[in-house]
């Protein structure tokens, strides 16, 4: 008699930390192994490898870490629901016992079942879901589900602004993440970091005078970029500055390299394949020692790129004066691809996660692509209520994307790669607060911006615990 165990594994999409789904059963003899009654046996285990509530170490956005395998303190119950056609729904429910839980489920046999998997508070809310469709017939199978954030999840809805730990007057509007570390920087060379997203610790270092206007990381460094135009008139040119710390080290700022005499100030920074990219206008610059020295990439057919992404092996830049993105599998050489959009339209932001880059054009359409070559229409933002096209950033975590309007603080949220979108108000109608970039940190989605008071005040918020 030959037994085989199969055995697959998928993150927690939020939480505290990330957490694992998958599904084990036995093949009998012959590879075969039928349950009685015309029911397939299927054990489920949930969590696994990881500390309850120990703060995930991850890099930055374009590049994150899988996080740690527990089961979210926020979750009290697991819910499965089992249905398909010509049977009842099947519901059961668990009590959470710990980071871990194994349970077994009796799924009758038949085409076409869907197990709907929902992790609840003690309110019966649901914070996650995941959705699984099999067909059974009483042999043996593995089941992968991978669990999202839910948008009813009520800390999407509940976000601090840390006043206290974070006070300064300067507008914060760029975050990142690198080594167990999170960065918020802006004007004036603002620079504050944090090891779980709550705590805040000013890092502002004194020869950092102009504003920050990228910041990543990679190769254990956090990069941070400024402009600055030199020249009395027009036509001028720009020299982009480049302030290098290691991540054992965030309060040790230096200046580690320059791009001068650009026509016009360089608009982002990624990192990939070894290297930190920048790009902006009609220029591709990359270097490949930490931000000292930079090249000139080969690029045409491009005349203002204004974000770049780095996945699935390639860097992917909009070009917002065209129908274009630039592509770059090394940073050094790059073509171009034309999206397909309606005119007048032209591409804004792009941002990547879960296999796919997403890319936002002036009118609200989302446009998602594997390779930056070949895009898909997705569903438009720009349908929901409050609308606002103006977006400041593409962001992932938790596995959703997330789009950023900067004013009123707006953030759209889909779980299903853009076929579907949440509009989200952090901070209510007359708020005062603008959002201008986030991230997933530590079990919460972190962001930063500023006020309308005058003297405006600069802001890192924090939603609640997902």
């Amino acid at each position: 008699m030959k037994t085989t165990r199969w055995r697959h594994s998928t993150r927690w999409s939020a939480g505290v930390l990330a957490g694992i789904l998958f599904a084990a059963a036995l093949a009998g003899c012959g590879g075969s192994a039928v349950t009685g009654n015309g029911t397939t046996a299927v054990t489920v285990k949930i969590g696994g490898g990881g500390a309850e509530a120990a703060p995930a170490a991850a890099s930055s956005r374009a590049t994150p870490r899988p996080l740690g395998a527990a089961i979210p303190l926020t979750v009290a119950k697991i819910r499965f629901t089992v249905s398909g056609a010509g049977m009842d729904n099947i519901v059961q429910t668990f009590r959470r016992s710990g980071a871990t839980m194994t349970v077994t489920l009796q799924v009758p046999s038949g085409p076409g079942r869907t197990i709907l998997v929902e992790a609840l508070d003690e309110g019966d809310v649901s914070r996650f879901r995941g959705v699984s469709v099999i067909d059974t017939s009483g042999v043996a199978l593995a089941v992968t589900v991978t669990m999202s954030v839910d948008p009813s999840n009520p800390a999407l809805r509940t976000w601090t602004a840390f006043a206290d730990t974070v006070s300064t007057s300067a507008n914060l509007n760029r975050v990142t993440q690198g080594d167990g570390i999170v960065l918020a920087a802006g004007t004036s060379g603002e620079i504050f970091s944090s090891a779980d997203g709550i705590g805040w610790t000013s890092r502002t270092p004194g020869n950092i005078s102009g504003t920050i206007s990228a910041l990543t990381f990679g190769d254990n460094t956090f990069l941070a970029m400024t402009s600055g135009f030199v020249g009395t008139f027009y036509p001028g040119y720009w020299n982009n500055h480049f302030f290098a710390a290691t991540s054992d080290n965030v309060a040790g700022w230096t200046l580690r390299g320059s791009v001068g005499t650009a026509g016009s100030p360089l608009a982002d920074i990624a990192f990939g394949a070894g290297l930190f990219v920048a790009i902006g206008d009609n220029n591709a610059f990359y270097s490949p020692d930490d931000g000292a020295t930079w090249y000139p990439g080969t690029i045409s057919g491009v005349s203002r790129l204004s974000s770049v992404a780095y996945g699935n092996g390639r860097f992917v830049a909009t070009d917002s004066a065209s129908d274009n993105v630039a592509v770059s599998v090394d940073g050094i050489h790059w073509t171009t691809a034309a999206i397909g959009l309606a005119s007048p339209e032209t591409p804004r932001r792009t941002g990547f996660g879960g296999g796919l880059f997403l890319l936002t054009t002036s009118s609200g359409d989302v446009y998602t692509s594997t390779d930056g070559v070949a895009w898909l229409r997705r569903a438009r933002f720009a349908d929901l209520a409050g609308l606002d096209t103006s977006v400041a950033r593409v962001a992932y975590g938790a596995e959703a994307f997330l789009i950023i309007t900067a004013s009123p603080a707006q953030v759209y949220f889909s779980v299903d790669s853009g076929d579907t979108w949440v509009a989200l108000d952090p901070f209510g109608t007359g708020g005062g607060y603008h959002l201008d970039d986030i991230l997933y940190w530590n079990g919460a989605y972190i962001g930063v911006g500023g006020d309308y008071v005058y003297p405006a005040f600069g802001h890192v918020f924090r939603s609640g615990d997902l």
